[in-house]
């Protein structure tokens, strides 16, 4: 099973990428045989090779390399002690719960924020929402090629210091302008760990074991808005909508100074620099260079990623999966509220449907990482023992059908008002889907790119927070004109149109 070469791809030269996993990965022709790597280089992992301990980088002084003491070098991430990955994995987990939170917790409070700040606009209240999700579009352009440059470690401490100031701002802010202005620096420095976070699990976990570090991320990623609203609607019924924004600081501020003071160095290619230089001085040799010194740049990396089919059309799948879920965040409150009555603090209820799937997430998500790491092992026995990043994508189809299931059930259930029972189970659906899409995606790009895996993850990032950021404007004409029945049919074929997508990568 390999992917094929679209037609007209451009191919990309051993001098544009020096990693020819992130060639064969993203269907660009590469050429035949061995991959001659240039001198004083050792030899990295291939996708479409068997995996084997060769393709680990190890200390070659004679040649003038710094690799790896050995395979089991206790400084390598992948050899950490499990204590010490799941400590981190916990840290990065929690951050990547909190800071997707932020974006919804408040979605209930829309009402009363335009009140409170004297805003009449509907879509400026969506866009108070919104904003913030746009800054997650911003960030990753630069935040995740900084953290392959000078680490995990810098760029998640200082991002998500940055995350606090501006959320405790929003707590404070006197209008509405201020508000938004202040969301959007806020999901600026939030970003940094919706992008690096999938690196880390690509940093700490080998092939065969990655499906358990990225549903761990995926599902931290998935929960947090899901539960934000729901949380979000007592907050602002007993509290204020201000509230909301403080009890967010003390959240992420006490993560922010646990991530500070515990978080680990994972980026193995900045801790071989680090040797390279101590090396360097202790022995008095300045020939010294890291095993794995040959990075793309940023613009290689982009220009690539722009040149991939499958990149491209991936990030158009989760990026429209991702505005649906979004629109749903921004619509909820004023359907049930208009259509069946319910007060604000019941309205935090309507995102129960969603919600329930986020802590089923947790179950279910061992079976879901079970069977996608079987269908690897399996898919690899039946290649020859070769490994494939695409063989992650079996999953996607049957996931994918949920959505447009989910947006028709709520959209008809919802016209009609039949039982608000039956329009919040018709979210579940949605739920399942958007994990069972969202898993795969992500663990495909860390394979493919797992010496970029950052940068990587950045591209379908960017996209679907812009989805994320501007579908949801659409909502209020498109209801109005067409009305919840046939305006989620819509969204529904919109979804359904996307299912086929993986299909055409996997074979």
């Amino acid at each position: 099973m390999r992917m094929t070469k679209a037609e007209g791809q451009p191919d990309v030269s051993q001098a544009e990428c020096h990693d020819p996993q992130d060639v064969h990965a993203l269907g660009v022709a590469a050429p035949d045989g061995p991959f001659e790597l240039p001198e004083k280089a050792v030899e990295v992992p291939v996708a479409g090779t068997p995996s084997s301990h060769n393709s680990i980088p190890l200390m070659d002084l004679e040649r003038d390399v710094v690799g790896w003491d050995a395979v089991d070098d206790p400084a390598n991430p992948k050899n950490w002690k499990r204590k010490k990955r799941g400590f981190l994995m916990v840290q990065v987990a929690t951050m990547a719960t909190i800071s997707p939170m932020a974006s919804s917790l408040c979605a209930p409070s829309i009402e009363s924020t335009m009140k409170d700040l004297h805003e009449s606009s509907r879509v400026l209240g969506s866009l108070m929402i919104t904003i913030y999700v746009l800054g997650y579009a911003v960030g990753p352009l630069f935040l995740a090629p900084l953290s392959e440059i000078y680490g995990r470690y810098p760029v998640v401490m200082i991002s998500s210091w940055m995350l606090v100031a501006w959320l405790l701002g929003c707590g404070f802010a006197p209008d509405m302008a201020s508000l938004i202005v202040m969301r959007f620096l806020a999901g600026l420095g939030g970003s940094a760990i919706i992008t690096i976070s999938p690196a880390v699990v690509g940093d700490l976990y080998p092939v065969e074991r990655r499906a358990f570090g990225s549903a761990i991320i995926a599902g931290s990623q998935s929960l947090g808005p899901i539960v934000g609203p729901i949380c979000g609607g007592f907050i602002t019924e007993y509290l204020t909508w201000r509230w909301a924004y403080w009890i967010l600081v003390l959240c992420a501020g006490s993560t922010s100074a646990v991530l500070t003071l515990f978080m680990h160095e994972s980026n193995a290619v900045v801790l071989l620099e680090r040797k390279v230089r101590k090396l360097r001085k202790t022995l008095g040799r300045p020939e010294l260079v890291s095993a794995v010194q040959h990075r793309m740049s940023a613009h290689e990396l982009l220009k690539l990623l722009v040149k991939s089919p499958i990149v491209l059309f991936i990030s158009i799948y989760v990026a429209t999966a991702y505005g649906l879920l979004y629109l749903m965040f921004t619509t909820l409150p004023t359907v049930f509220q208009e259509s069946y009555g319910w007060s604000l603090q019941l309205t935090g209820l309507s995102y129960l449907g969603l919600c329930t799937v986020g802590f089923g997430t947790f179950a279910a998500l061992f079976a879901l990482i079970k069977y996608n790491d079987a269908q690897v092992v399996k898919l690899m026995k039946e290649n020859n023992g070769v490994f494939e990043p695409e063989m992650r994508l079996s999953t996607t189809t049957y996931c994918g059908i949920m959505l447009p299931i989910s947006l028709i059930w709520y959209g008809w259930v919802t016209d009609k008002r039949v039982h608000w029972f039956s329009a919040i189970a018709g979210t579940v659906p949605f739920g399942i889907g958007m994990f069972g899409i969202f898993l795969p995606f992500q663990t495909y790009m860390v394979d493919a790119f797992p010496m970029h895996a950052a940068s990587a993850i950045a591209a379908p990032t960017v996209m679907r927070s812009l989805f994320a950021a501007f579908l949801p404007l659409a909502a209020p004409p498109l209801y109005q004109n067409l009305g919840l029945g046939w305006g989620n049919t819509l969204l529904g074929f919109v979804a359904l149109a996307m299912v086929p997508i993986p299909l055409a990568f996997y074979r």
